[in-house]
Order: C-alpha cells, then sequence, then structure tokens
C-alpha cells in the first residue's frame, strides 16, 4: 500500500505505510474519527505539553541553582538576538505565568481522567484473549502502551467504558507481570496486610484490596530505599530545603528551624532510639517504621487533612473581612500555638522522636498554615503547589502504570526516580532567590517566634 494522507488513513482504517511506524501499526488500528480516539490522541498531546512545561521550570531552577547568568549565553553570530531571546523567555514574569499554567494544568488533568468514565458503553465484543495480548504489551513505552489500550480491529471497537475495564484488568488478568504485587495482593485477601487509614479513593486505586497490596510492596520498597544512607541525606536534606524555602517566602528567618530539624534527622539516625521511636509512633496508630508510613501518611497527608477542615476559631478569624491579614496572621499563628501546647501536655517521652518532631513542627506549621489558609499570594500558591506535588508522586507509586511492581528493587528504583522529579519541580518552582537564602545569602528576616504548634489534629 502507498503512502497515503491521513484522510486515507481514517477512511480504510488502516495506517501509513511507512517504516517508522510500522511495528505500532501492524499491532493496532486506531479509528482517529471516533470522539474517544480522537480524545485520547488529544490527551496524549497535553500530557506531552505537561511534560515540556516541566522540564522549563525545572531548567530554569537549574540555571538559578548554578548561578549562571542567561546573558553569557553565546550562539556565535547571533549573540545579541540570543541573550535578548533568553532574558525575555526567563523573565520573572514568564516564569511567574509558567507556574500558574502548571496549576491550572493539573487540575484540568484531574479532569480530563474523568471523561472516559461519564461516556455510554457499547458493545463488549471484544475477548478476554484480545484484552490479555494488550496487556501482554507491558514493555512498551507509554505512548505505544496508550494505542494498545485503544486496540480496535476492523471487526470491533473498544469503547470508552471498555477503555477503563482494561486498566482494571490490568491488575486482575496481568498478575504475571507484576509477581511483587501478586504476591502481596493474596497477602491482602488473606488479611495480612493493615494500615492506619484507608486512601483507596484519594490513591486512584481499584478497591481497598488493590491499595493494601500496593501498600505493602510499597512499604517495602520504602524501607529498601533507607537502606541506603546517600538516599537518606538526599530526602533530609530535600525537605529541609523546601521548607526553609516556604518559611523564607512568608519573610521569616528558616535559621530555627534549621535547627531543630537537623536534630530530628540526627536522632533518628541513632539507632539505639528506633525501639523507643517505634513504641511513641504506636500509641499513634502508625505501626510500620517507613517513609510513607511516617513521612507521607502521619505527617504530610494528615496535616493536609487538617487543613482543609481547621477548627471553627481559625475559620472564623479568617472569613472576618473586617480583620487585616496582619492581625488574622497571628491569629493563625496563636491557634496552632494552643493546639500544640495541649499535644505536649500527652508526651509521654520527653525527648523522644514526638518530641524532635513537634520542635520541628512549632516552627513550620503556622507558616504553613497562614500559607493555605491565607489570602492569596506567593506563598499560598506554592503551598498549593506543594501539596500537588506530594499527592501525584503518592497516585503515581501506587500506579502499575507508572512504577515496576515486578520486584522490590523495581518498585524502589522508580519511586526514588519520581522522588528525584517531584523535588527537582518543587525547587525549581522555588526559584534561585528562595534558594540563595535558605544557603545563607538572605538579608535580615523577620525571627519566628520562639514557640509554636501543628496544626495536626490527628496526634494525640
Amino acid at each position: 500500500m502507498n503512502s497515503s494522507s491521513s484522510s486515507t488513513c481514517a477512511n480504510e482504517s488502516s495506517c501509513w505505510d511507512r517504516t517508522g511506524e510500522a511495528d505500532i501499526c501492524g499491532l493496532v488500528n486506531i479509528p482517529v474519527t471516533t470522539p474517544e480516539n480522537l480524545y485520547l490522541m488529544g490527551m496524549d498531546l497535553f500530557e506531552e505539553a505537561l511534560r515540556r512545561w516541566e522540564e522549563a521550570l525545572t531548567f530554569r531552577g537549574r540555571q538559578g541553582e548554578d548561578d549562571v547568568s542567561c546573558v553569557s549565553v553565546k550562539t556565535g553570530a547571533g549573540d545579541a538576538i540570543a541573550e535578548q531571546g533568553m532574558e525575555d523567555v526567563i523573565s520573572a514574569e514568564f516564569m511567574h505565568r509558567l507556574k500558574s499554567l502548571l496549576q491550572r494544568a493539573y487540575s484540568l488533568q484531574e479532569e480530563f481522567e474523568g471523561v472516559l468514565c461519564m461516556s455510554e458503553p457499547s458493545s463488549h465484543s471484544n475477548s478476554q484473549d484480545k484484552v490479555v495480548e494488550i496487556l501482554s504489551r507491558e514493555e512498551l513505552d507509554d505512548a505505544c502502551l496508550r494505542d494498545s489500550m485503544s486496540i480496535a480491529s476492523t471487526d470491533s471497537f473498544v469503547s470508552a467504558a471498555e477503555l477503563t475495564e482494561h486498566r482494571e484488568l490490568r491488575s486482575v488478568l496481568a498478575l504475571g507481570h507484576h509477581p511483587f504485587y501478586e504476591e502481596a495482593l493474596q497477602m491482602a485477601e488473606d488479611g495480612k496486610i493493615s494500615c492506619r487509614v484507608l486512601r483507596t479513593e484519594m490513591l486512584d486505586c481499584l478497591g481497598d484490596l488493590d491499595f493494601l497490596a500496593k501498600l505493602h510492596c510499597v512499604r517495602q520498597a520504602s524501607q529498601l530505599l533507607l537502606c541506603e544512607r546517600k538516599t537518606r541525606m538526599f530526602l533530609a536534606d530535600t525537605g529541609k530545603k523546601i521548607l526553609s524555602s516556604i518559611i523564607v517566602k512568608a519573610q521569616k528567618s528558616p535559621k530555627r528551624f534549621e535547627e531543630v530539624f537537623e536534630e530530628m534527622i540526627s536522632f533518628l539516625e541513632h539507632t539505639e532510639h528506633w525501639e523507643n521511636t517505634e513504641v511513641e509512633l504506636a500509641t499513634r496508630g502508625v505501626k510500620h517504621l517507613n517513609f510513607y508510613d511516617i513521612v507521607l501518611d502521619f505527617i504530610l497527608m494528615d496535616s493536609f487533612e487538617d487543613l482543609e477542615n481547621p477548627p471553627i476559631s481559625i475559620q472564623n478569624v479568617i472569613n472576618n473581612r473586617w480583620l487585616n491579614s496582619s492581625f488574622k496572621e497571628t491569629a493563625v499563628a496563636s491557634s496552632c500555638w494552643s493546639v500544640m501546647k495541649q499535644k505536649r501536655q500527652h508526651m509521654k517521652v520527653p525527648d523522644g522522636f514526638i518530641a524532635h518532631f513537634y520542635a520541628v513542627c512549632e516552627q513550620i506549621s503556622p507558616v504553613l498554615a497562614w500559607g493555605f489558609l491565607g489570602p492569596k499570594s506567593s506563598l499560598h500558591d506554592f503551598c498549593c503547589f506543594f501539596k500537588d506535588q506530594v499527592l501525584f508522586f503518592l497516585k503515581d507509586i501506587f500506579d502499575l502504570d507508572k512504577v515496576r511492581y515486578s520486584s522490590v528493587e523495581t518498585l524502589a528504583e522508580d519511586m526514588l526516580h519520581l522522588l528525584h522529579r517531584r523535588s527537582e519541580l518543587l525547587l525549581a518552582y522555588l526559584g534561585a532567590d528562595s534558594l540563595r537564602h535558605v544557603n545563607g545569602c538572605s538579608s535580615p528576616q523577620v525571627q519566628l517566634m520562639p514557640n509554636g504548634a501543628l496544626l495536626e489534629g490527628r496526634v494525640q
């Protein structure tokens, strides 16, 4: 068959006869004239655009971190044009718009993912064998995988509803491709996996058993990751940088926060403290010592949920239009400190992990509370972006399409890769100015008040 135009390809339900596409087109026929497939093609383009925007943000962040001046870029005879062009592209206004665009794009992505689920189901004429054949293409890249899920033979068409079912069958029928997950799923069915909070819907899992099975795998991978001192230091350093930068954005000094944060990390590095730490956390429902259960679930997710439902006293202050922002910020901080005072009264170990944890929260929680609950500002925007990145990371590691559940080693490797990616985005969003402040190049700032509180109602 000769090379044809896109309309010919669509009319004849066949692919272009090109060498580069023959291998893919030989596997699937893509009827581009159907609404569902046009939607999927659009989603592919949207996700590619999203990746490019993220690259633009991280590219600028790396340049700022290295203190590389854009006007030093040389391109031969076109130096003047290149210098002027680079100055325009990476201007502060451009970066502000890019950050705003990314936030809106993430929201749109969430909405887009539910579109197919609302479509009307059509004929379920494809056999289970055909589905298994689709699922067997695990090693194809993401683009090919999305195409294979859109497969349609000349005799039948897989509807939008069936595409959703194929994603579910990926977990149910193709377990052979995920032996690590398969073993964990059996444990979940036998009731051998427990958790403090089920986050099935939040993480887009197929059901509670699916969540528990993936949770077991993530726990094992988290433990493997933290066996490496280099990884532990990366997590600690990145966490300190991000939280310190948030404090700087609030125009306060991060000095005291960094001191107590480093004290907490030093405390955790001593293995003789782990037994008592395990007992302390067990009284709060945390029975597994790993990165997910302690940092992601117990600290971050619980805090996000508490900030979504702050005490009535804080809501009344925030919603009072007669009070100025400065008074509201002070009132929010005071409320946090009041909560913390009550929490400290219940501490049974005065110098244990919880005590160190509270010391950190005394410095950061008033800033985070004001960032999330306060007026629209750069601080508020970054707090929302920070929360989004944590949620996206969690959804990614609980997605069989995003990470490899073939073994604990492959899952740990993919988790670390995603941690680096999300961290780069966060640091790039913060920009070079905030990072310079964190690295000790800041001008005098307002010191945080010496005592504070964690707006974290679940810690008893």
